[in-house]
């Protein structure tokens, strides 16, 4: 089955955005997704690249757009009381949720939402702190998130979004199913109908393979 690394960081509206547009863009397609946080402000240094919302009138018209694309999904969205936030605790949460550090979409989803749904201020330690005890109500098995091996995940994360040739979220990297072969980067919520056209050229060789 496909396999897509999803990359993002919780800081980006369009991550939120990409997020819930996925599966609605895959509806009846076979693959699977592997949730990857990272920081995008390590991604973008590494890159060399000015963060986007530095250039206040950049930074207005990307609120406006990912609002705008949101009303399009049918998604809430409201901007969070401070923007940029720090979003690393948010990430070593969501990799603290899974022992393997592989957020399900559940996980990733309440983040998000909490996140791009209510205009808190996400930098508050005790809503952080709130969103964290039910998610630890609802699963068999978590970590701290302030633990050394979840600071070690996501900077490993980091390091393989690079490899991959990832220079911004959200960043789908749709993985060779044969010995040898190149992942096809897919970035933004734009990139997301060219995703939709990859899987299904895939399962069409498939097919004729099979045929």
């Amino acid at each position: 089955m496909p396999t897509i690394h999803f990359y993002f960081d919780f800081v980006s509206p369009y991550a939120y955005v990409a997020f819930h547009a996925l599966p609605r863009t895959l509806a009846g397609l076979p693959y699977q997704v592997v949730h990857r946080p990272l920081v995008l402000g390590a991604l973008l240094k590494a890159h060399g690249t000015p963060v986007p919302v530095s250039l206040p009138p950049k930074r207005d018209w990307l609120f406006r757009h990912a609002s705008w694309l949101a009303r399009e999904q049918g998604l809430d969205f409201a901007l969070p009381a401070v923007h940029p936030f720090n979003s690393i605790p948010w990430l070593r949460m969501a990799l603290a949720a899974s022992p393997q550090g592989e957020p399900g979409r559940h996980v990733c989803e309440t983040l998000f939402n909490a996140i791009w749904q209510g205009g808190r201020d996400v930098d508050d330690a005790a809503l952080r702190d709130a969103v964290w005890q039910e998610l630890v109500r609802e699963l068999p098995a978590v970590r701290d998130p302030a633990e050394a091996a979840v600071k070690e995940e996501l900077f490993a994360i980091g390091e393989a979004a690079l490899q991959h040739g990832v220079f911004g979220v959200p960043s789908c990297v749709l993985l060779p199913e044969e010995e040898g072969g190149d992942p096809e980067l897919f970035w933004g919520v734009e990139g997301l109908p060219m995703l939709r056209e990859a899987l299904l050229a895939r399962t069409a060789a498939v097919e004729a393979s099979e045929a």
